[in-house]
């Protein structure tokens, strides 16, 4: 293109939340800039890049001191994004992501919601994240008065049973954490790639999953989900939207305009459910029943007295046991599942409100929207938007 304006693409693209990174950035830049794209293979190949006269931008998910020299550097304008969010205490600096805390505390909610009271917390030293999942992950049990693991990977862990043969001692330590856990135990790993480690060591050590460690992992990559035995849950992340708006974060820079002084930081979606945490940490096998009629029948616009009928227990005993095990009534429950569902179709459709609200046991839109507000704090139409572009 003749006058385009040369942005490098430094990010990974042998990973998925990568690779949509780049596809978010390109729906934003076609057809309307005039921009034209390198995307970098090899680390060697970037400052060769750099030299070209053109090249005015870049959007990389390097650490944000490093990407942020390289722009001082050579004069360009900046975008971090990914996974390496700053610290409070960071300088300022144009940055997108999907909030960790937020990642955090939709696993700790996820679990508590199937049942579980034992925990672990998983967090790759060094690992391409930054620690505040896992930190989010555990405040948000801490707050419910409930206890949380967190793997030390320098920590000598007591000795039990026969050692995995052909393994590193990270691995050992992490098979002897385990077993020295109540179980059943939730784990939450702050990753994809650490969540199916874990799921291959309790593999070799005999250690059944879900029914005795669940794990879920983070960013919804579907290589690494589908490789995983079993298949893995994990929370997936707007991560093409993330590229959305690094573009245009980008695009406003280049124009002038100064970038926000804060992280841009968007929601996660939900979590995908696998085989890693298809199972109910509950004893009461009627509370069980409960529960997976609601999850299979919110969007029919059941009502307790439904819940009721297929647990076989009555009101007043249905909803003392809700409260004890759950901490949350039976219509709560299904309004919650029924809220799940709005937002997985707000994120990932583009139906209208008006094919939404059936689909999700509501009769009309007045009446999701108020329920949808209620529990949110916000409106289907706004919490929408943060995965659109405007």
């Amino acid at each position: 293109m003749k006058n385009a304006k040369i942005i490098l693409m430094d990010l990974p693209c042998n990973c998925r939340f990568g690779r949509q990174v780049c596809r978010g950035v390109y729906r934003y830049a076609r057809p309307n800039r005039q921009w034209a794209f390198i995307t970098t293979i090899a680390p060697e190949d970037i400052n060769r890049y750099l030299k070209f006269p053109d090249m005015v931008g870049m959007i990389s998910m390097r650490r944000p001191e490093e990407y942020t020299t390289v722009a001082r550097r050579y004069g360009l304008a900046a975008v971090g994004v990914g996974r390496w969010t700053p610290k409070p205490d960071s300088p300022p600096m144009p940055y997108v992501d999907v909030d960790p805390k937020a990642i955090g505390e939709m696993a700790a909610n996820y679990f508590v919601d199937r049942g579980f009271r034992n925990f672990g917390m998983f967090d790759a030293d060094d690992a391409f994240h930054c620690p505040f999942r896992g930190e989010a992950f555990a405040a948000a049990l801490r707050r419910r008065k409930l206890p949380c693991d967190i793997f030390d990977s320098k920590k000598k862990y007591p000795p039990c049973g026969k050692p995995l043969p052909s393994v590193t001692k990270a691995s050992e330590r992490m098979r002897r954490w385990m077993a020295g856990l109540a179980k059943p135990l939730a784990v939450f790993c702050i990753d994809d790639y650490t969540a199916l480690w874990v799921c291959e060591i309790c593999r070799r050590a005999g250690i059944h999953v879900p029914e005795e460690v669940a794990i879920i992992g983070a960013d919804d990559d579907d290589l690494l989900c589908g490789i995983s035995w079993p298949h893995l849950s994990s929370i997936a992340v707007p991560a093409e939207q993330v590229g959305y708006e690094s573009a245009r974060l980008l695009d406003a820079m280049l124009s002038g305009k100064k970038p926000p002084k804060r992280p841009v930081l968007l929601p996660p979606i939900r979590v995908v459910t696998r085989q890693s945490t298809d199972v109910m940490a509950i004893e009461d096998l009627r509370v069980v029943e409960a529960v997976r009629f609601i999850r299979e029948h919110a969007h029919e616009g059941i009502r307790v007295k439904h819940v009721m009928e297929a647990a076989t227990l009555p009101k007043r005993m249905l909803e003392r046991q809700f409260r004890k095990i759950l901490g949350r009534g039976p219509f709560a429950e299904i309004r919650r599942v029924q809220i799940e569902r709005i937002r997985m179709f707000l994120a990932q459709t583009d139906m209208t409100l008006e094919a939404i609200a059936p689909e999700c046991g509501f009769q009309n839109i007045s009446h999701m929207s108020a329920a949808f507000k209620k529990i949110t704090g916000t409106t289907p139409g706004a919490y929408r938007k943060q995965f659109r572009s405007r």
